[in-house]
């Protein structure tokens, strides 16, 4: 019974001396790889600061030529008042509008008739919708002149095509402005006045 206790004992101590000297190799062969890897795999990096300078240009202005003596006139700019607002263009036909002046006796200084005589005659827009699909036209309008010189009882007698070209038209007359007609020296009423807005894309 002793021997075998012994035996073991003995087997034992030389089992736990074989794995201390197992773990032993293990940890230096392990050590030996880390340091073998480590030194290969080292990069040392050495960075270099170079001296560098800053190059300053200096720049001069350019030489101005001198002021003249006498400043140059500024173009002078004349506005139409019939000169329509948008990119299209609006001909305005100016119907029949007879000016005249007719002098009562020779050589009296009486009071002259005359007829009605266009003052402001603004263009109408062209309409979005017509332009948006290339339609071209024309409208014949028929209105009445006023002892004012102002235009009212507007008429569409023709348009071509109808639906398109109208309301802008009527809207461009309503403020159209006209020396009034003078008869025996006063101003009167002028029925039947009549034009023609032609209505065309710019090519």
């Amino acid at each position: 019974m002793i021997a075998r206790y012994a035996t073991a004992l003995l087997a034992a101590i030389l089992v736990t001396l074989a794995l201390f000297w197992l773990m032993q190799y293990l940890i230096i062969g392990q050590t030996a790889k880390l340091d073998e890897s480590a030194r290969v795999k080292l990069i040392d990096f050495v960075r270099l600061q170079r001296d560098t300078q800053t190059e300053t240009k200096e720049r001069k202005p350019p030489d101005r030529p001198p002021p003249p003596e006498t400043p140059p006139e500024p173009p002078k700019m004349s506005a139409d008042p019939t000169a329509a607002p948008s990119g299209n263009a609006v001909n305005i036909d100016p119907g029949a509008l007879n000016t005249g002046l007719d002098i009562a006796g020779p050589g009296a200084m009486a009071v002259a008739d005359a007829e009605a005589i266009p003052l402001f005659r603004m263009a109408p827009q062209y309409p979005e919708r017509a332009a948006s699909r290339g339609i071209e036209g024309y409208v014949v309008m028929e209105f009445t002149i006023n002892e004012t010189g102002g235009v009212e009882n507007i008429k569409v007698i023709e348009a071509n095509p109808p639906g398109y070209f109208e309301r802008s038209a009527v809207k461009a007359m309503e403020k159209w402005k006209y020396k009034p007609k003078i008869v025996d020296g006063k101003p009167v009423k002028r029925h039947g006045v009549q034009n023609k807005l032609t209505f065309e894309l710019q090519k």
